[in-house]
């Protein structure tokens, strides 16, 4: 799993704690499969889309390390890390 570093001059630029600058993509993009990584390097995996509204997105994921389910709400302007598979 691989993770883009970016200059802070990129406009998509994003400030993971421990991690640095990163690419970030809008939560938008976001699609069931995708990893996402979060401050300190941890990481989940989007398992649906619950429920989307025109500026929201609810989504179920899976923490990598416990294996817990969670559902998330994202702003779909929201920038998030996605990894690279």
């Amino acid at each position: 799993m691989k993770y883009q570093s970016v200059n802070e001059n990129h406009p998509r630029a994003m400030r993971l704690i421990e991690m640095g600058l990163v690419l970030g993509t809008p939560a938008s993009d976001i699609k069931a499969g995708d990893l996402l990584m979060w401050n300190y390097g941890h990481t989940s995996k989007v398992n649906s889309i619950i429920r989307e509204t025109a500026k929201t997105l609810i989504i179920s994921v899976t923490e990598t390390k416990s294996q817990k389910n969670f559902e998330r709400k994202l702003h779909k302007n929201r920038l998030v890390c996605l990894l690279d598979k």
